[in-house]
């Protein structure tokens, strides 16, 4: 069975604003605060099994000379715009991962480090009171909570940007069209 595919409608002034950020202006009636490539990701990822499915964009766009130049080359445009977020996204994820594994290296030093103060707080003459218990067992928490940040990166941290990386993939090959505003629903 075929994925049903996500169909995004985005209306815009001026076929510029799909990349940047428009100049809000109450008096032409537009009240988008976004570009319309951010409005494309937001409507994209809000729907379930996206990497899954066929997207197909519509910008609709007014009619000017401008934006009829700038048409035929939209696709190309995402095209390279995909590709410089994509290898950001993947030169971030390398970047993460190399934090991560630096990270753990000090945090195992740390915790080793714990472990022998433990050690020697219970070979020492305090093992015996309850101040010696508290030091060590002091030590052992405190060196397990120095791997807690390289273990919350390894983990977690990597994720927007492997998310990105398939994100910009996915928009890379956007069945995308553009068509007049009048055209809109």
């Amino acid at each position: 069975m075929d994925a049903v595919p996500i169909e995004i409608d985005i209306r815009l002034r001026d076929l510029r604003n799909f990349f940047a950020t428009p100049d809000i202006d109450p008096f032409a009636g537009e009240d988008i605060d976004e570009s319309g490539i951010d409005r494309l990701i937001d409507l994209l990822t809000a729907e379930r099994g996206w990497r899954r499915r066929p997207v197909q964009a519509r910008l609709y766009v007014a009619q000017t000379p401008g934006n009829a130049t700038l048409a035929p080359r939209i696709a190309e445009a995402l095209a390279r715009y995909c590709d410089s977020n994509r290898d950001y996204a993947e030169r971030k994820l390398r970047e993460t991962r190399r934090q991560g594994l630096r990270t753990l290296a000090v945090g195992m030093v740390f915790l080793a480090f714990c472990i022998g103060v433990a050690a020697l707080i219970n070979s020492s003459a305090l093992s015996d009171m309850l101040v010696g218990e508290m030091l060590s067992e002091g030590a052992i928490i405190a060196g397990w909570v120095g791997l807690w940040r390289p273990v919350e990166i390894l983990l977690f941290d990597w994720w927007p940007y492997a998310r990105d990386r398939a994100l910009y993939a996915k928009l890379r090959t956007l069945d995308i069209t553009v068509l007049p505003l009048a055209a809109a629903r």
